[in-house]
């Protein structure tokens, strides 16, 4: 019996002792982090799926336990699950059902006898209410469980660390922790609540002005909770006394420094209080202890923190240029340096690709760390649309390379995607990767009226693609953070069906990712991703106001792979004008040997 069995096999000895037919083991942890630090990654420890998003449903009847995952992940969690029994829900897909369908359906053939277990604490507040809901309406329930089961049986469960906290200077913020906090507090009061309730990392990390390294995987952000009320702000995180910054504490007036571990207990104290909480970065248990405490009214609203940490100021967009465009200098020297590779017939794999490029992002002045998991996926491999790493794989004539990478740096973070021709490419792969890029100038030179929606946008970049037949299943795009999470609310570029995130309204100073693909078994897989900030684009005729995209990211689009003829005029204006900026702005930043590459490779079609 292999690993993942046994343990699935011991925790269904557990629901047992507990009364439950099912236990859910969600995808995030006690802050709805995407990433996890290693002591909360429980679903990963239980069924050995590594990717960053996936539900698992773990059932007393085996053949009821499945793993519910997102288009980005089905090719992914099919191969890391097979043999262990866990079934794959291939979320979105034709036939695939998601979490809330399935359990709606057993709910219906079970009724009372179906009790579904869940550790309040790492399950969003909003999302419990929907599966009580959908449980309920049938007669079946909900059951909270605290702790955690999946704990109990983690005997090697690794202890939190405390890494230091690191201060971001005045001059990447551009605003004071001080002046982020009297905001909150500030919006709390006009809510009607005393207070303020803050539980998702990068909230707290942008609130503070603090970041660590090392804690959460790709993320800079520490484990946290953050209370501002009527009688100071409190902030709860591991070890406090060592981590914060000399000086630091001085500059938030009426800041009180809590262990981590004392915040339940700080929260069943609390007396005749209205806290503000978002319901969306709130789990459950925390409500629980709201509840608990004497006298508490919970106020629901969206998150303010959220909303503010989305639309960038000027010092965060300069110092979010100032990365990407240092980043785009260290992709285009390791793509340069493929191509020459590749031209001397020199053996290369995903894995020496994947490392020069992080040897050349490791060189860039102020580099802290990767953003998420560079992703070199060739050939094959590039289908998956969230590949997992990069391996020995030989990159060889006639694939496609889809290279995903990005970086923390000096204030900003990045995020960008080149597909490139390994050899002479193929028509087919020159016409799919031109649809694909008339997705992404699309949205590109898209004007749209200021409080669009995202859904909006991603309409527009499919368009080509669907016109062509062809479809992704992922977003089109997502807020990136200033020096925080590359994957940021609480806007999206995403389908209509995907609210909130997809309803949201666009507004100037955000930072957004477009990113359109195609991906096929057999064919491989193709993203062009930049990030882009939302602009000023003038007045509309009725004086209305208009924004644009500008782009953040400089990296040339590979000149071998498009097919100009179906381009119409004015996406070729777009892309020579862009093409013609990457190497102007880069230019500066390269060799003379790079210099000289980068205009052969601008000036050929020519692999």
């Amino acid at each position: 019996m292999d690993t993942a069995a046994k343990r699935l096999s011991a925790l269904r000895e557990v629901l047992r002792e507990h009364g439950l037919t099912h236990y859910l083991v969600p995808s995030s942890d006690e802050h709805l982090n995407e990433y996890l630090p290693p002591w909360r990654q429980r679903r990963q420890w239980l069924s050995g799926f590594t990717g960053s998003a996936g539900d698992l449903l773990v059932g007393l009847n085996p053949a009821e336990t499945w793993l519910f995952a997102d288009s980005r992940y089905h090719l992914q969690a099919e191969r890391e699950l097979d043999g262990t029994g866990i079934g794959v829900q291939r979320v979105g897909a034709a036939g695939g059902e998601g979490l809330r369908e399935v359990l709606g359906r057993l709910a219906r053939e079970r009724g009372r006898a179906l009790v579904v277990g869940c550790d309040p604490m790492v399950l969003a507040a909003e999302t419990a209410v929907a599966l009580d809901q959908v449980l309920a309406q049938a007669g079946a329930s909900l059951r909270f469980v605290s702790p955690n089961l999946v704990d109990r049986l983690w005997s090697d469960r690794p202890v939190p660390s405390a890494t230091p906290l690191f201060r971001c200077p005045d001059d990447w913020t551009g605003r004071t922790a001080a002046e982020k906090v009297a905001d909150l507090v500030a919006a709390a009061a006009e809510a009607g609540a005393d207070a303020a309730l803050v539980s998702r990392l990068d909230e707290v990390a942008w609130l503070t002005n603090l970041r660590a390294f090392g804690e959460v995987p790709y993320n800079p952000v520490f484990e946290s909770f953050l209370y501002a009320g009527p009688d100071g702000v409190h902030l709860f995180l591991h070890e406090p006394d060592l981590r914060v910054p000399s000086g630091w504490l001085d500059g938030v007036p009426g800041l009180i420094l809590h262990p981590y571990g004392g915040f339940l207990s700080f929260l069943w104290a609390l007396e005749d209080v209205r806290v503000l909480v978002d319901p969306a970065g709130t789990t459950r248990g925390v409500l629980e202890a709201l509840d608990a405490a004497s006298g508490v009214t919970v106020l629901d609203r969206d998150s303010t923190v959220a909303r503010a940490k989305a639309v960038k100021n000027p010092a965060e967009l300069a110092a979010m240029e100032r990365a990407n465009l240092l980043a785009s200098a260290a992709k285009t020297r390791a793509l340069l340096w493929l191509r020459a590779e590749v031209a001397a017939a020199r053996p290369v794999t995903e894995e020496r690709f994947a490392r020069r490029l992080e040897a050349a992002y490791q060189d860039l002045p102020g580099y802290r760390q990767l953003s998420f998991p560079t992703i070199a996926a060739a050939g094959d491999h590039a289908a998956i649309v969230h590949y997992a790493g990069a391996d020995d794989t030989e990159l060889r004539p006639g694939m496609l390379l889809l290279v995903d990478s990005g970086i923390h740096l000096a204030g900003g973070t990045t995020d960008d995607t080149r597909t490139v021709a390994v050899g002479a490419p193929t028509a087919e792969q020159r016409r799919v990767y031109t649809l694909v890029l008339k997705g992404h100038l699309a949205a590109a030179r898209q004007r749209f009226p200021d409080g669009a929606p995202g859904a909006a946008l991603d309409a527009v970049a499919r368009a080509p693609l669907w016109n062509a037949g062809l479809q992704y299943g992922h977003g089109t795009g997502h807020g990136v953070g200033a020096f925080l999470n590359v994957h940021e609310g609480p806007f999206a570029i995403t389908g209509a069906g995907a609210r909130p995130h997809a309803a949201r309204p666009l507004r100037a100073g955000m930072v957004t990712s477009v990113e359109p693909g195609y991906y096929r078994p057999g064919f491989g897989g193709i993203r062009l991703e930049n990030l882009y900030r939302v602009a000023e684009a003038g007045a509309g005729p009725d004086g209305g106001r208009w924004l644009g995209l500008e782009s953040l990211t400089w990296i040339p689009f590979d000149p071998a792979l498009i097919d100009r003829e179906l381009l119409e005029p004015a996406e070729r204006a777009w892309l020579d004008a862009y093409q013609a900026g990457c190497a102007e702005r880069l230019s500066p930043l390269l060799s003379a040997g790079e210099r000289t590459a980068l205009d052969a490779w601008l000036e050929s079609a020519d692999p």
